[in-house]
């Protein structure tokens, strides 16, 4: 019993004194409050007018585009997406309006300022890029779309011719094979004959399965094509002036706290 009443006695000296010190903590503070907030008031104003004289804007648009549905590099999309980032098609589209970047700087660039996202399971690509300039950010973004394009409508035209050329070939092999059949028809006398009559018609199924696949894939393509174009931003999405105000006051509390605390703690030890 009486060990119980000393713990009880310990608690209650314990929470008293906890209480006199929390008090003592927030007295502390209140009587640094203009320092706290001075600070503070410092901290917004300044990351205010930073953010809004020295920091350069970035403007941000976008671009939808569907890729060609015949199989290929500019089809596929994730092959797609590292040929839109790549300095093979961005190079010439900044020279062109007279941007010039060095080989690192550009690098840099298509990390942090081109993001690309496939829609789902799709062929279509969502691109958006970002610049310092509104005008250019469209112009860059344009260019990107216009320069993939142009290569991948030539990758497809080639792909295409030779199909047709196929398709010829496919024609001409059944017409000859037709005249083979009919030979065979007209001259079937024995068994074997027979069996080469069977083989002959067999193939010309097989080309003629062929021949549809062909002509379907000719008839079914689309190149690549453009859904939403780039638009002309309005205003900046960096920097974010209300994100950057905000973290340097909450700094700044975090900073004067540690400073009130710190000071009272150096002057306790020299009293001692």
């Amino acid at each position: 019993m009486e060990q119980d009443n000393q713990l009880e006695r310990r608690d209650d000296y314990y929470y008293d004194e906890y209480e006199i010190d929390l008090r003592e903590y927030i007295m502390l503070l209140w009587e640094k409050k203009w320092f706290i907030g001075g600070l503070f008031v410092v901290a917004v104003i300044a990351a205010g007018l930073f953010t809004s004289f020295f920091m350069q804007p970035v403007y941000q648009t976008e671009v939808t585009i569907q890729l060609s549905n015949s199989d290929g590099l500019y089809s596929n999309p994730q092959s797609a997406i590292q040929l839109l980032k790549s300095a093979e098609i961005v190079q010439p589209v900044m020279n062109e309006l007279g941007e010039e970047f060095t080989a690192a700087e550009l690098n840099g660039y298509l990390k942090n300022n081109i993001s690309i996202n496939q829609i789902g399971d799709t062929n279509i690509l969502n691109m958006q890029v970002k610049y310092n300039d509104p005008l250019l950010v469209k112009k860059i973004a344009s260019g990107i779309v216009s320069t993939f394009g142009k290569k991948s409508e030539t990758y497809f035209n080639n792909k295409m011719e030779i199909k047709k050329d196929y398709l010829q070939q496919l024609n001409q092999e059944l017409v000859n094979l037709e005249k083979q059949i009919n030979e065979h028809e007209a001259n079937l006398v024995s068994a074997g004959q027979a069996e080469n009559l069977s083989s002959l018609r067999e193939t010309k199924r097989e080309l003629l399965t062929t021949r549809q696949e062909v002509r379907t894939e000719l008839n079914d393509f689309y190149p690549l094509v453009v859904l939403n174009n780039p638009y002309l931003p309005e205003n900046p999405v960096e920097p974010n002036l209300k994100l950057n105000v905000a973290i340097a006051g909450i700094l700044a509390l975090m900073l004067a706290v540690f400073i009130v605390f710190f000071k009272e703690f150096m002057e306790e030890e020299d009293a001692e």
